[in-house]
């Protein structure tokens, strides 16, 4: 039987028909498992970013013990890399027991902004501007343009521009020097950089609340920001009653979180476990009372880590029972150049260069 079978095999191997067939089958069997390489080659390239995606959510899940809160040192960025095993699979709590305090130490302070001499009037307005190292043409545009009536620091509307730390020297050394010369600057020992964008907003609420207390309101900003000061100072005059309980601005009632990995603004499940977020108003500009500030940032210490800092501000509004309100004058995106910068129906533009923003401030024939 088996010699049979040998035979038969041995004569449909050596014919032409039988050859070709062997042919066939091997390279569809090659072909079978190239093809099955390939796809499993990228199924791993495409858990890659998703790796990464949960790696950075639990980089920023908190280890919520209400006994023993764990307290991150004041001179490091809050990347709790010590989290245990256990937690890898946890998602972000919506409060904890002081989970998030907010110690990082001044390297630069210039903590005579919101001096008032006697006799002189207060200070109305506090703003405060996100700002980064490199950003120095930025903030030149500034000081040059809407910033030149509060440029001394000493009227009614006071300023500041916020940074974190940098590891490049040079840098350092050029933001003492600028320092030195304007007296605006404020920077944390935290690291300054996108995902720590959390830490300087919450550092904004921290310094009005400690060192600028008798103001009456505090604007939060950026430095690519128009920002026109006579619309704003009517804005806040007009919303007064409502400021005092709220923030006002550029408010999206209602944004689902961003889940797609692809996205600047992605959101993992374990970072945020919900399907919406609570109203917020959009970072680039927005306005409150003194007293909204100092209630921010004491409830802080209790809302965990979220890397959106508009999202994390509204996290603290929500938790406080405190609202949010859209003013249709403040804009997220950028506004046509034009005389609206000039009216009070324009407090906010966003995505001015420095050339634009100067641009906007030498219109004429604005009346």
């Amino acid at each position: 039987m088996t010699a049979d079978v040998c035979r038969a095999l041995r004569k449909f191997l050596c014919s032409p028909c039988g050859l070709l067939n062997l042919v066939y089958i091997t390279a569809t069997a090659s072909m079978i498992l190239l093809l099955h390489l390939l796809h499993l080659d990228s199924r791993l390239k495409a858990l890659v970013p998703v790796m990464e995606k949960n790696h950075r959510a639990m980089k920023y899940i908190l280890t919520f013990d209400t006994l023993k809160p764990p307290v991150a040192p004041p001179s490091s960025p809050p990347t709790f890399q010590t989290l245990s095993v256990q937690l890898r699979k946890s998602k972000r709590p919506d409060v904890c027991n002081s989970c998030f305090l907010h110690k990082y130490a001044y390297i630069l302070d210039n903590d005579e902004i919101c001096n008032v001499e006697k006799g002189k009037e207060g200070v109305t307005l506090l703003i405060l501007i996100s700002t980064t190292h490199k950003n120095a043409d930025r903030r030149k545009a500034l000081r040059e343009t809407w910033l030149t009536s509060a440029i001394s620091n000493t009227g009614d509307v006071r300023y500041a521009f916020l940074l974190g730390s940098t590891s490049d020297s040079a840098d350092q050394i050029a933001l003492e020097t600028e320092s030195a010369t304007y007296r605006d600057i404020i920077q944390e020992d935290f690291i300054d950089s996108y995902n720590n964008l959390t830490l300087k907003t919450v550092m904004a609420f921290k310094w009005a609340s400690t060192k600028c207390k008798h103001a009456k309101f505090f604007m939060k900003t950026d430095d690519d920001m128009f920002v026109n000061l006579n619309a704003l100072k009517y804005t806040v005059k007009k919303n007064n009653l409502v400021l005092q309980n709220s923030i006002g601005g550029y408010c999206n009632l209602t944004r689902e979180p961003i889940r797609s990995n692809r996205s600047k603004w992605s959101v993992t499940y374990e970072e945020y476990p919900h399907d919406l977020y609570p109203p917020y108003c959009s970072g680039t500009g927005y306005v409150t009372s003194l007293s909204v500030a100092e209630k921010v940032y004491q409830i802080s210490k209790n809302i965990p880590f979220i890397y959106l800092e508009d999202v994390y501000v509204s996290l603290c509004m929500s938790r406080l029972g405190l609202n949010v309100t859209h003013i249709t004058s403040f804009h997220a995106d950028l506004q046509k150049i034009g005389c609206v910068y000039k009216s009070e129906n324009l407090v906010t533009s966003h995505r001015l260069t420095p050339k634009m923003l100067r641009s906007v401030w030498n219109l004429k024939d604005c009346a």
